[in-house]
């Protein structure tokens, strides 16, 4: 990972977080790349409920 251009870890808390570094060393630039940030906008997207293509993996509550 560490020669990676872009890291980010997934999970119930996380969601979707970008990595910036591992062990004191910068991954890519040290911001989100492109595909980080994408990935983050159709997340975020759908569990906001304002991707009306994947309304029915919502459970409003």
């Amino acid at each position: 990972m560490y020669i990676a251009d872009e890291v980010f870890v997934t999970g119930t808390a996380a969601e979707l977080t970008p990595v910036r570094e591992i062990d004191n060393r910068r991954v890519g630039t040290g911001t989100p790349g492109p595909i980080t940030q994408a990935l983050q906008k159709a997340f975020f997207s759908i569990v906001r409920g304002e991707d009306p293509s994947h309304e029915a993996w919502l459970t409003r509550i």
